[in-house]
């Protein structure tokens, strides 16, 4: 189990200057730690949704996640020598960088075959406190990518011994429930209306298995990105908008989590509008549709550019997100309620380095690391943002999300009025004001407001992905106590305000006592 550690913020006093304001009748005085201070108004705990896991330090700890896991590589290609990421080495910059849960891998459970790989993939998941979910060949043959049949009866696990099939696949990668890194299956990637009675049945008959063996192990979904109209998929249909395939994504396939791509800094305009419909209206919408199926929304983000997913020879181009931008994608989606980060690709497959000429670009293009094995810059800047992620996810586990406050001109004028002209899913609150937060002075930034434990928690996030902001929370009395969480260490204060100078896309999270 992972423990959590108060820690001096020595390094900037500055931050917690106290400034003046009209003080309210007293609420309830204590005195604590050599400070006196009005406790806040407890409210009833509201419900939130989450979902965590024993392998990754349990219900306190937030699944950081990483799709593209180590596999067993070596050999060359053209003169480029290539590691075996399953290895003590991989692993242990997995865990440096503050990844617990991998999803996927090119290395696939073979049912009844030779799995050495995975195998010791699992073992060192274990070493290093992750958990697993796994790519199994017979379960992928079920259900296909896209073109599986829309009549689960014409499927293996329909017949007779379907159920009893499953069941083994089920006790041979977990060993029979002792493999501790072991959390589920990986059940589909951006699935198709057209497989969900496939998916249907395997996902009640895994469940049903489970609960007659006693695990408690999950099936990892990742649901399509949001679209604006009617999608055929392909052809594939029937056409149908997105509101309509969220409706029976989760009626038939039952997820328990909602993960959704978004890759927001994708776009070849550098314009702030590119962001609009694929981020802001994105995350209101998804932290809509998590609560209203009653699931934690999983956020997967995009490590670098140029997901390459034709194989093709091309020239390495921008854009590929920054350190602001990087922080600002994961801590956005913090204040809107995400309950896990996830990282595409973890490993860049070799293809998505495929350069013009016949050359690779590992270092430039995505993946926290390259399929050189060399760490990219994605790697520095998620171990940045996942180490933040650590010294809070206590609090954001078990917290609910009431919505987010937009402060600042640039920020209103994008995330409230341009996001939302189509429509709005709730998140913005509006007034400016959240429960003791009485008003927000300074740079421009997002701040999302939590209910924890029937207190106040507030995530404040500097909407500047190139500079540094000062900005400041104030409150509605002179003498509170919170403990504010930056860069990854803790201070407690008593005061009527926040001051904070957060760098670029930067978040820091305040607790209120």
């Amino acid at each position: 189990m992972k423990t959590k550690r108060l820690l001096g913020l020595g390094i900037f006093p500055f931050l917690f200057a106290l400034v003046g304001c009209q003080s309210k009748p007293a609420i309830t005085k204590r005195y604590v730690d050599g400070m006196t201070y009005h406790e806040t108004t407890k409210h009833e705990a509201e419900t939130y949704y989450s979902l965590s896991y024993d392998a990754i330090g349990g219900d306190e700890v937030m699944p950081i996640g990483g799709f593209y896991g180590p596999y067993a590589s070596g050999g060359s290609v053209d003169g480029h020598n290539f590691p075996n990421f399953v290895s003590e080495k991989y692993f242990q910059y997995l865990e440096d960088a503050g990844i617990n849960l991998l999803v996927y891998s090119r290395d696939f459970w073979t049912y009844q075959g030779g799995n050495a790989n995975l195998t010791e993939a699992l073992d060192l998941a274990e070493a290093h406190h992750m958990g697993y979910f796994v790519y199994v060949d017979w379960i992928a043959n079920q259900l296909g990518q896209h073109m599986a049949p829309s009549d689960a009866t014409s499927i293996p696990l329909a017949q007779d011994d379907g159920k009893e099939i499953l069941a083994g696949v089920i006790d041979e990668v977990s060993d029979s429930g002792k493999r501790k890194a072991f959390v589920g299956v990986h059940g589909m990637d951006e699935p198709f209306p057209k497989q969900f009675d496939s998916i249907s049945l395997f996902s009640k008959t895994f469940y049903e298995i489970c609960q007659e063996k006693g695990y408690s192990y999950d099936i990892f979904y990742n649901s399509l990105g949001r679209w604006n109209g009617e999608n055929n998929f392909f052809g594939a249909g029937p056409s149908m908008n997105y509101e309509s395939y969220m409706e029976q994504y989760f009626d038939e396939i039952t997820p328990r989590m909602f993960s959704c791509t978004q890759y927001p800094f994708t776009s070849e305009s550098t314009e702030e509008s590119a962001l609009v419909s694929p981020l802001y209206y994105g995350l209101d919408a998804n932290r809509y549709t998590a609560n209203k199926y009653h699931v934690p929304f999983w956020r997967m983000l995009q490590a670098g550019g140029q997901h390459n997913d034709a194989a093709a020879w091309i020239p390495s181009v921008d854009p590929y997100p920054s350190e602001g931008e990087t922080l600002y994608d994961v801590n956005l989606a913090l204040a809107y309620g995400a309950k896990a980060i996830q990282y595409f690709p973890l490993i860049q497959p070799l293809y998505y380095a495929y350069k013009t000429g016949g050359t690779y670009d590992f270092d430039n293009r995505c993946g926290l690391i390259g399929a050189d094995g060399n760490l990219t810059r994605w790697y520095y800047y998620a171990k940045r943002a996942n180490a933040q992620i650590q010294a809070i996810d206590h609090v954001l586990m078990k917290s609910a999300n009431d919505g987010v406050l937009v402060h600042g001109d640039t920020a209103r004028h994008y995330i409230v009025d341009e996001a939302q002209k189509e429509s709005s899913f709730g998140a913005v609150l509006e007034g400016g004001s959240y429960r003791e937060l009485s008003s927000i002075s300074g740079g421009d930034c997002v701040v999302g407001c939590f209910d924890y434990k029937g207190g106040t928690a507030l995530y404040v996030v500097n909407y500047n992905r190139k500079e540094k902001a000062d900005i400041t929370l104030h409150f509605d009395r002179d003498d509170y106590r919170y403990t504010v969480t930056q860069r990854a260490e803790s201070v407690d204060v008593v005061g009527n305000a926040v001051p904070l100078r957060l760098d670029a896309g930067e978040g820091a999270l305040i607790v209120l006592a």
